[in-house]
């Protein structure tokens, strides 16, 4: 009990950290902690107790918490229970939009504080294609997809407008997870082409019978 009374509690860093229902917390919210080392640092270390780490990704408004890897081992099987709705599909998507707009910055193949984007004209142009369902406008399967990583807050993006930014929930997996995901999709789409092949195979051997 004494231990606990030494402890000095800041308060202030204790109310930023009850903020982050979500994982997030906008900056224009709370500002800009950083500018307060020891605010930033309590913040950083009251979190830590609590197995997270705080990010500051640069040139977006949030704060972000993500769980630390040490205690994320099952990150991605977490992943595929808690976000319903989201398939092969979404997760492809998920995957090109990482690589496009938040692994250059990681790379340091552009400046952290440049917002990059991408339109929905440049999705259906490069990979329409790739996601079409049967007949349907590849368009349409496009924004069907991007609604729903919106949804989760993966993307930010308005439906009938052209600008698709990162959203502050995909700064909460880990790059080794979207990995797993990139595999797992990679996967998805050879056991795919597997079947394909089979199906195009047995005519075939119908034939020779």
């Amino acid at each position: 009990m004494d231990q606990i009374n030494e402890l000095a509690i800041n308060p202030h860093a204790q109310k930023i950290c009850s903020m982050f229902h979500y994982g997030w917390i906008s900056k224009k919210e709370i500002g800009s902690i950083e500018r307060n080392i020891q605010l930033f640092r309590d913040v950083q270390t009251y979190l830590s107790l609590l197995g997270y780490e705080l990010l500051n990704p640069p040139g977006t408004e949030w704060y972000v918490i993500r769980l630390r890897k040490e205690y994320d081992s099952a990150s991605f099987d977490y992943f595929l229970k808690r976000v319903k709705g989201i398939d092969k599909r979404h997760m492809a998507l998920l995957t090109i939009i990482y690589a496009k707009l938040v692994l250059p910055k990681e790379l340091g193949h552009v400046d952290p504080e440049n917002e990059l984007s991408l339109t929905v004209d440049e999705l259906v142009y490069n990979y329409g294609a790739k996601f079409q369902q049967r007949k349907q406008n590849p368009r349409k399967t496009i924004e069907t997809l991007l609604a729903s990583l919106k949804k989760y807050h993966y993307i930010l993006w308005e439906k009938g407008k052209a600008s698709i930014t990162v959203g502050p929930a995909i700064y909460m997996l880990h790059s080794e997870m979207l990995m797993d995901i990139c595999d797992y999709v990679i996967q998805g789409l050879t056991t795919g082409l597997e079947t394909v092949e089979k199906l195009e195979e047995d005519p075939a051997d119908d034939e020779e019978d």
